[in-house]
């Protein structure tokens, strides 16, 4: 059981309560488990006289109840306010009053005579909503002090919280599910830790905390909830039933349900809240690669939907109810809502399912498609088979065996899938489970010859054209994973013979031409076609998940070769988002975790790459190609941080649950494995693993590139110059170009300089620091020791900023020796002042400040107050 809770965030509000106190005071308004009362003590803390105050529901009506412990003795003689304030007032005391809103009128008084009076400082709290005495809303109505109202904890500050209560890295979307369901209210979130942790649904796996499952209900939680609720007639509870198992719900089929009176009394008691329901939409945001879209305008005819004051009310209303009584709502909602015109077939099917009135076999597989198009994995598994048992036949069949694909339990699938292909079925229907099943041969089994057989076979058989080019279509993505880019180039050109192009299948082909951009090395056309790509998605209808993380994917490798690494982040981010907003979808959320740690570490911050495919990793359960991209990334990652260990614990457990199959998972181990043999202290090893990568990766010009660029970092320059020329000759983009220019620069220092610049304008900080440190010691050997002196400062800047890298050319890296005085000099110099400032401040002469910092240009090789603030301050 937790008890310590820390306090983390809220940096913004604490500032404006201490600057509030030192003027005389605030009162702080939030509602109840906000955090007012803990913001409050954590605001004081530190300060010399504080006197507090708890007022309470039991102490509310009697005068100075509140006051008790604070006043004397003895009985008031004359006027009670005057005897308490005298008791009271003295310089400088801080009263801190919690609960203000439950004050005794007397007491009230008191406090606000205190503040008129300027006799005491006051912080008091206060809960927003609740009526409080008129003295203590006088305080803030009248100006006497400022009303400061707490709102809830942002994302990032539920984060930071989480990982100090848990004392480790908490996954992003637990994070995110625990701040949605506490509605970003402090009580909540620690009453949801201690519920998770005690019913197992939160733990730590492989270092990282995450939440699986359902919301536990436990006693703790639900007498929380329920006395917030308070007391509530049937008809009330009720309507409340409705509205936890069918929100939102739509204000004219609630009042089908339930008399409008009762409506109309929860709404005033804030138990729901209502207001204008938008249209049913796509899914917003992850299909696009706007980051900031505009929100959509609400119109006078909305409906009109109502909603639970609190997510969790749902949790402890629903747990509530008994089976009898949850499938008696369900199906009046079933009922009431599925009759109306615009009704979302996934809900009443869901409602119908679990009310046992679910007989249409087509409106269940037609609710599993839809769940399995918002990733919605585990529902649309319920349905599918709920579909199969009622008879749905083949059709039920492929929409099961579809979604288990997707939730990465691939021999379930094969389970699901055996004995269907001698069913009698049209082209259509066919095309569907072949390629399902093909792709599961190849994502889940590493079948990839039996599958693309399996997609060339059923293609011959048809006559309908718009199966035959989805078949080719499923062909050309596994041609593609496994590097048959001739294959590949025929599939598409046959795929535009057959017939013109839908605009669905013109956008399934983006990743696939993309892709083949790629590999011809035009990188930026091939981010160009992701972003019309993505861009075009919107104009279809339906969602699009699978084909909008395939194109994501592609630009993340596309702008990583052109050099451009913020587009790189942005497509990772994008594929990310998928995962977080289509309810948890695994695959999305391990794959784009690696390709963001990928990105983390070509921007030289392998700590981050590291945290980030943690939380990635802890999702794997089985063996998967997307496991072996996160694994490899992660190993990556550590060897370029120097811990064996982890290199190793990580390489181990890709042979459990990485499932090497395609060019991208095979060459993100080949590409980690010069770097793990260099944290070994094998650099000979190292290069020699590098150079056969590079060998192995034939036409894989990406690989090659970056293979060969691994063996100039690591040394062997000469080995590798003029093979790097030519390749990068051949490859578009910023990138190619400086890591040619790298390999060549290998004995002259100033244009290992610029190398590094070229490389720290791309955002490469590593690729930087280690070319900059290359600088130093090419200076050295031509004996120029002021310039290798500037060389290994500008090396130690940028690495100091890689956080804790450790490759070999920055072994033995230090910082600049300077003395203290030389230090503090140095400082005041970058900051800004003169000579004779810094004189004045250290009552030094002006000439010995001059000649302190002639030698600390010396020392560091540098020769501006500009450069010495880079360095110190940067």
């Amino acid at each position: 059981m937790r008890h310590l809770w820390p306090f983390v965030g809220r940096e913004s509000q604490l500032a404006a309560i201490r600057s509030a106190v030192e003027a005389g005071g605030a009162v702080v308004a939030g509602p109840a488990g906000a955090g007012k009362s803990r913001l409050a003590a954590e605001a004081l803390s530190g300060t010399g006289d504080v006197a507090s105050i708890l007022a309470t529901a039991a102490a509310s009506d009697i005068p100075l109840g509140a006051m008790a412990h604070l006043l004397p003795a003895q009985p008031p003689h004359g006027n009670v306010i005057r005897w308490a304030a005298d008791a009271l007032g003295r310089e400088r005391l801080v009263l801190m009053v919690d609960d203000a809103h439950l004050l005794d009128p007397v007491s009230a008084v008191l406090v606000h005579h205190l503040v008129s009076g300027g006799r005491a400082r006051v912080l008091a709290t206060t809960r927003s909503g609740e009526r409080a005495p008129d003295a203590v809303t006088a305080l803030w109505k009248d100006d006497l002090l400022p009303r400061l109202d707490l709102a809830p904890l942002t994302l990032r500050e539920a984060g930071l919280i989480l990982a100090g209560a848990l004392g480790g890295q908490v996954e992003a979307p637990t994070v995110r599910r625990l701040w949605r369901a506490s509605d970003g209210n402090a009580l909540f979130l620690r009453e949801l830790v201690l519920a998770g942790e005690s019913g197992g649904a939160l733990a730590e796996r492989r270092g990282v905390w995450h939440w699986s499952g359902e919301i536990p209900v436990t006693t703790r939680l639900r007498e929380l909830i329920e006395s917030r609720i308070g007391d509530v007639d049937p008809g009330e509870r009720a309507a409340l039933e409705l509205v936890a198992h069918g929100e939102p719900l739509s204000v004219d089929a609630l009042t089908a349900l339930a008399p409008p009176e009762t409506l109309r009394r929860l709404e005033d008691r804030q138990l729901v809240t209502i207001s204008p329901e938008p249209p049913p939409a796509r899914l917003p945001e992850p299909l696009s690669v706007r980051s900031s879209p505009e929100p959509l305008p609400l119109r006078a005819l909305e409906p009109l939907a109502v909603r639970l004051a609190h997510p969790l009310y749902g949790e402890v209303i629903r747990a509530g109810c008994g089976t009898l009584r949850t499938r008696e709502v369900l199906s009046s909602l079933a009922d009431e809502v599925g009759g109306r015109t615009g009704a979302d077939p996934l809900r009443v099917a869901v409602w119908r399912l679990d009310s046992g009135t679910a007989g249409d076999p087509a409106a269940l597989v037609e609710a599993c498609n839809i769940a399995r198009n918002v990733r919605d994995l585990r529902l649309a598994a319920r349905l599918g088979r709920a579909a199969l048992a009622a008879g749905g036949g083949t059709k039920a069949a492929v929409a099961l065996a579809s979604v288990l694909f997707y939730d990465d339990r691939y021999d379930e699938t094969e389970t699901v899938l055996s004995g269907l292909a001698e069913a009698p079925m049209d082209d259509m229907a066919r095309a569907d489970l072949v390629s399902v099943h093909a792709l599961n041969l190849f994502w889940g089994l590493g079948r990839e010859a039996e599958a693309r057989a399996m997609l060339t076979d059923a293609h011959a058989t048809m006559t309908e054209r718009e199966p035959r080019q989805g078949l080719l279509v499923m062909r050309g993505s596994i041609e593609y994973m496994m590097g048959m880019f001739d294959r590949l180039g025929r599939s598409l050109a046959e795929i535009r013979r057959i017939a013109p192009l839908t605009s669905r299948f013109e956008l399934g082909l983006a990743p696939l031409e993309a892709g083949l951009l790629v590999h011809e090395g035009r990188a930026p056309q091939a981010v160009a076609r992701v972003d019309e790509a993505l861009g075009s998605i919107g104009d279809l209808p339906g969602w699009l998940p699978s084909l909008t993380a395939t194109l994501a994917e592609t630009g993340v490798g596309a702008a990583a070769l052109a050099g451009d690494l913020a587009a790189a982040r942005r497509f990772a981010d994008v594929g990310y988002r998928i995962g977080e907003d289509y309810v948890g979808w695994d695959r999305a959320l391990i794959t784009f975790g690696a390709l963001r740690g990928r990105v983390a570490r070509l921007q030289g911050r392998p700590a981050e790459a590291v945290r980030l495919c943690r939380q990635a990793a802890v999702r794997l359960r089985g063996r998967t190609l997307h496991g072996g991209l996160c694994l490899a990334e992660l190993a990556h990652a550590y060897a370029l941080t120097g811990d064996v260990a982890a290199v190793r614990a990580t390489t181990e457990l890709a042979g459990e649950l990485g499932l090497r199959v395609g060019h991208q998972v095979e060459f993100a181990f080949r590409l980690a494995r010069p770097w793990a043999l260099a944290a070994e202290g094998d650099l000979a090893g190292a290069v020699e693993a590098a150079l056969e990568t590079a060998d192995a990766a034939g036409e894989f010009r990406a690989y090659e590139l970056y293979a060969l660029h691994d063996a100039v970092r690591l040394g062997a320059s000469g080995q590798v110059a003029d093979r790097l020329a030519r390749l990068a000759a051949s490859v578009d983009g910023d990138l190619a170009p400086v890591l040619a220019r790298h390999a060549a620069a290998e004995d002259a220092p100033q244009e290992l300089d610029a190398v590094s610049l070229a490389f720290e304008s791309l955002g490469m900080l590593l690729h930087a620091a280690e070319a900059a440190a290359q600088s130093a010691a090419a200076y050295r050997r031509h004996g120029l020791p002021r310039r290798q002196r500037a060389a290994e400062t500008r090396a130690w800047r940028l690495a100091r900023r890689c956080e804790g890298a450790r490759t070999p050319a920055l072994t033995g890296l230090a910082m600049p020796q300077l003395t203290a005085r030389q230090r503090q000099i140095a400082q005041l110099a970058a900051s800004g002042l003169s000579n004779q400032d810094i004189a004045d401040r250290l009552v030094l002469s002006r000439r010995t400040v001059a000649n302190t910092l002639v030698q600390v240009y010396e020392r560091t090789g540098l020769s501006s107050r500009a450069e010495l603030a880079d360095l110190l301050f940067t």
